[in-house]
């Protein structure tokens, strides 16, 4: 790849913690690259053929210009090592910002909507 990708992160607290959080599971696998990796590439197409457009939770307010999505992964056989990231993505600005990573152990569907919500919130206070 040459030049600068299309896209610029913006990492919240927030998934720096869950991310460190789950770092400590995955001690097995070379889980730093991979999330890594799969940053790099969202950075280039926040659209990979393995994230899909995700609903907000019902009372959280689509922030102006910014479009919800949860990308998944594996970095291991079975349950545990299905990821999940999801990250808002805002085309004019050609930003994304990362909110959540957690495993299917933790969240077989998706973080609680009242939480979603939180974070949400706390990373437009942030910015």
């Amino acid at each position: 790849m040459t030049g600068l990708p299309p896209f610029s992160l913006e990492i919240p607290d927030k998934f720096k913690r869950s991310l460190k959080k789950l770092g400590k599971t995955y001690k097995s696998v070379n889980f730093g690259a991979i999330i890594g990796d799969c940053l790099e590439n969202l950075l280039v197409n926040p659209y990979l053929s393995m994230s899909r457009d995700e609903p907000l939770p019902k009372k959280t307010k689509s922030p102006q210009g910014w479009t919800f999505h949860k990308l998944e992964l594996r970095v291991s056989k079975g349950a545990s090592g299905q990821l999940r990231i999801m990250y808002l993505v805002n085309e004019e600005a050609a930003v994304i910002r990362p909110i959540w990573i957690y495993s299917h152990e933790q969240f077989e569907k998706r973080p609680p909507d009242q939480e979603i919500d939180n974070v949400i919130k706390e990373i437009f206070l942030e910015s």
